[in-house]
């Protein structure tokens, strides 16, 4: 019964529409232009920062011990990742010759923080359930 339920959830999670990218698409309609575009992301990108942090936060909040010691050293590793993976994009658009690979770029990074803050609220949002 799960399994059927899947596609209707991924649909529903992939349709929900964040404060944060509101504000996004807010702020480059303001200013369309390649740079406030890049701008605007970046900006998007510390507001994705906060909400993860936020709910590594709350996370800990709700963890025992082990839980705790167990998000720690994940939130860990996830850092040397996005460090990593920074590198990476950084590296692959550094190749590229135009403009308007730039608001690529900083969407690429944006992206990698707010997988994990939704990663991070996806368990939150678990734990709520289970105590319901």
């Amino acid at each position: 019964m799960l399994l059927l339920l899947l596609p209707a959830i991924a649909h529903a999670q992939q349709e929900t529409v964040y404060p944060v990218d509101k504000a996004l698409e807010a702020c480059t309609d303001k200013n369309p232009s390649t740079n406030g575009e890049r701008q605007c992301t970046a900006r998007a990108q510390e507001m994705w920062d906060k909400e993860l942090n936020r709910n590594y936060n709350s996370l800990m909040g709700q963890l025992n011990p082990q839980g705790k010691q167990a998000l720690k050293a994940a939130q860990l590793d996830w850092l040397k990742y996005r460090d990593t993976e920074f590198k990476l994009v950084d590296s692959l658009y550094s190749n590229l010759q135009g403009t308007m690979y730039l608001p690529m770029l900083a969407w690429d990074q944006m992206s990698i923080v707010k997988k994990r803050a939704l990663e991070l609220k996806a368990y939150l949002d678990l734990l709520k359930e289970g105590r319901d």
